[in-house]
C-alpha cells in the first residue's frame, strides 16, 4: 500500500488527531435490516463528528469493508461538514476477517507517518472492527493468524485500541477475542443496537479529544460477562459511569 499523501488530506488543524479505521463485515449474512441499520449508524456518528468543532478538527476517520473482497471505501482525510458517506452493501458468504484487519492497520500506520512529517501529535489510533461470523475464504485462518498477531503486539505497546464488536448470534467471539490482550471479552450487540453503538463511540471520541479521558476507560470494564461476551448495555453503564 502506498505511504504517499498530500498535505491538504491533513486540513489546517493543529489540534491533535485521533485516527479511526473502521473494518466492517459485509459478508452476505449482513444483507437486509443489519446493513440498512450499519449505515445508518455510521451515518449518525459522522454527523455527530461534523457537528463538533473540536472533534471534526481532530478526528481522522477511515473505513474499510470485507466481504467478496477487501475495499477502502472511505480514506483518511479532512473531514467536511459537506462531505457525505458513501453507502455500504453487503455481498457474498465470504468473511476475510484477517484481510480486512491488516488493511485497516496499514492505512493506521500510514496515516501515523504522515502525523510525524506533518508535525502533528495524534493519538492512540482506534480499530473498530465490527463482524457477525467468522473468518471464511482463501487464507482466511492463515490472514486471521497475522492480523491477531499484529494488533496483539501493537495493543502491548499503547500504540492501539481495539474494539472488536460482534453482531449477533453467529460470531465466533473465541477468535474475535483475540484481537485484543486488554479488553476481557468482545462487545456483542444486535444490528438494532448499532445506533446505540455508534453513539457511544461518537461520545467516546469527543471525551478523548476535549477531555483527554484514558484510553484505559475504554478497556477496563467491571462488569459480568455474558456467555463470551460483553453486552453493549453493560458497557455503556461502565463509560458512563467512569466519564
Amino acid at each position: 500500500m502506498a505511504n504517499s499523501f498530500s498535505s491538504s488530506d491533513f486540513g489546517t488543524s493543529t489540534r491533535r488527531r485521533l485516527p479511526i479505521c473502521f473494518a466492517l463485515d459485509t459478508s452476505g449474512s449482513m444483507m437486509g435490516n443489519p446493513i440498512k441499520q450499519l449505515n445508518m449508524g455510521l451515518q449518525n456518528f459522522v454527523a455527530s463528528i461534523k457537528a463538533n468543532d473540536d472533534t471534526r478538527s481532530s478526528t481522522d476517520i477511515a473505513i474499510i469493508t470485507f466481504g467478496s473482497k477487501v475495499d477502502i471505501v472511505m480514506p483518511f482525510g479532512k473531514i467536511s461538514k459537506e462531505k457525505g458517506l458513501p453507502e455500504i452493501t453487503a455481498s457474498t458468504t465470504l468473511t476475510p476477517i484477517g484481510e480486512g484487519v491488516l488493511t485497516a492497520l496499514e492505512l493506521l500506520n500510514a496515516r501515523k507517518e504522515g502525523y510525524k512529517e506533518m508535525g502533528i501529535k495524534y493519538f492512540q489510533p482506534w480499530l473498530v472492527v465490527i463482524t457477525d461470523g467468522a473468518p471464511q475464504g482463501p487464507n482466511a485462518m492463515q490472514n486471521m493468524e497475522l492480523a491477531i498477531k499484529a494488533c496483539n503486539e501493537l495493543e502491548s505497546q499503547d500504540k492501539l485500541v481495539v474494539f472488536n464488536i460482534g453482531v449477533g448470534s453467529g460470531v465466533d467471539f473465541d477468535i474475535l477475542k483475540r484481537l485484543s490482550l486488554k479488553r476481557a471479552e468482545p462487545i456483542s450487540v444486535n444490528s438494532a443496537d448499532f445506533g446505540k453503538l455508534f453513539e457511544f463511540l461518537g461520545s467516546s471520541s469527543s471525551s478523548i479529544v476535549s477531555s483527554g479521558m484514558s484510553d484505559d476507560a475504554l478497556y477496563n470494564i467491571d462488569t459480568t460477562p455474558q456467555g463470551k461476551a460483553v453486552e453493549l448495555d453493560d458497557f455503556m453503564k461502565f463509560i458512563n459511569e467512569d466519564e
